[in-house]
């Protein structure tokens, strides 16, 4: 019966540290009786070992490598082989943890003003498993970046540095929009936040009256919404149906403004911008604006932001408001008595001008006096065969300290035979 072939001798003294920490590589080395050798990379927790490294017996015995699978406790598993392929037992390194740092989780993001974006997160705890061990570096390295872009890219857009250990952190202005998130990196790797989109808020005004009547609706409609898209060929232009706007109002520039009303932006349909109509009645002039605050929206992890905007300031005149205007009838005879009538808001108590008309000019034509809004006036008519067009025109006055601007009424007319 034939001898068996002798097994390679074990290496011994397997040892694991540094080479290049700020570069990931690790150093392995060991002694053994000249033979060639394999080195495998074995896990605690039962990954399967990894071939990693072969040396040839004329080589010296270390290798100098990349980093193993992050995340887990692993040793370096070494063994010598002959001519013939045979393998040794192998000798092992100490175990060593391969540590990322803790993934970063934003838990707060604010859109400032100018496009900058103020991020806070904190971090997943890690448990060190294998305390002292060869590869564990004090302090451990570590790497905090603020970057613009999104991840899992290698090309961001900007990169921000930060203090290590830093909890918090501000992306300076820039033009919107933008995705920005957090990166930490220590010798074993890199971890990173979800991302948080840094949008633009949209707010302007489509349609504004040019003149309000006291104690009528007065309705103003804008849009706005959040422009977060990257790609105008794949997104819409605008999101965020349910942005809060609110309306500010003040009698003039030396004024502070005060609330007038809140609207949530609607959608039309899946394609339209997103737009807000007004509500409530005029009460007199004021300047308006409207104002959208520091809005967030988030999904799980990500999130979208925006910062607070308003639109400039919009003086909006008040007129009179006639509820009833005009004369008794629209025909008279020469000499007959005809009763004009004026029911206004406000109700002011002023001195109305009943007015006519030559086709070119307004003449003055009498004064109907009115109490709390209201008055009467009876004349003769005259002017055998003509028919002329009148008018009632209430002065400027003031309601609540408010202005109410000089108001022409609308047109009637009396045929007199």
């Amino acid at each position: 019966m034939p001898a068996w072939a002798a097994v390679p001798t074990a290496p011994t003294d397997v040892q694991v540290g540094w080479s290049d920490a700020a570069a990931g590589l690790v150093r392995t080395s060991w002694t053994d009786t000249g033979e060639a050798n394999k080195l495998r990379i074995e896990y605690k927790d039962g990954t399967p070992t990894a071939d990693w490294a072969t040396r040839k017996a004329s080589l010296p015995n270390e290798v100098i490598g990349g980093q193993p699978l992050f995340n887990k406790i692993a040793r370096i598993r070494v063994v010598s082989v002959d001519a013939a392929g045979a393998e040794s037992t192998a000798a092992v390194s100490p175990w060593f943890d391969t540590n990322l740092l803790g993934q970063p989780t934003v838990t707060a993001a604010t859109a400032l003003p100018g496009g900058a974006l103020r991020l806070a997160w904190k971090r997943t705890a890690v448990t060190d498993s294998t305390p002292n061990d060869p590869l564990d570096l004090a302090p451990g390295p570590e790497t905090v970046n603020l970057k613009v872009g999104m991840p899992h890219y290698d090309m961001p857009e900007a990169v921000f540095p930060q203090p290590a250990g830093a909890s918090t952190g501000v992306v300076p202005a820039r033009a919107l929009p933008y995705p920005a998130f957090v990166q930490l990196r220590n010798e074993w790797g890199t971890v990173w936040s979800r991302y948080v989109m840094a949008s633009d808020m949209k707010l302007f005004l489509r349609k504004v009256p040019a003149y309000g009547q006291y104690g009528r609706p007065l309705v103003i409609e804008g849009q706005a919404g959040q422009d977060s898209c990257l790609d105008r060929d794949y997104c819409r232009l605008w999101q965020g149906a349910g942005v809060p706007v609110t309306m500010q109002a003040r009698p003039s520039k030396t004024k502070p403004w005060q609330y007038a009303g809140h609207y949530t932006a609607y959608a039309d349909t899946i394609y339209d911008n997103v737009g807000f109509e007004t509500a409530g009645g005029a009460v007199g002039g004021r300047e308006y604006r409207f104002y959208v605050p520091a809005w967030t929206y988030r999904y799980k992890d990500e999130w979208d932001v925006s910062a607070a905007v308003s639109t400039t300031a919009r003086y909006i005149p008040t007129q009179s408001y006639f509820r009833v205007v005009g004369f008794n009838t629209f025909t008279a005879k020469v000499g007959q008595a005809v009763k004009a009538t004026v029911d206004v808001q406000p109700a002011g108590t002023v001195k109305a001008d009943l007015q006519w008309s030559d086709g070119k000019t307004w003449h003055h034509g009498a004064y109907i006096p009115l109490t709390k809004g209201k008055g009467t006036l009876t004349l003769k008519a005259a002017g055998r065969g003509t028919t002329r067009s009148w008018r009632v025109v209430v002065p400027k006055m003031t309601m609540n300290g408010l202005p109410i601007v000089t108001t022409p009424s609308r047109t009637f007319k009396l045929t007199v035979r």
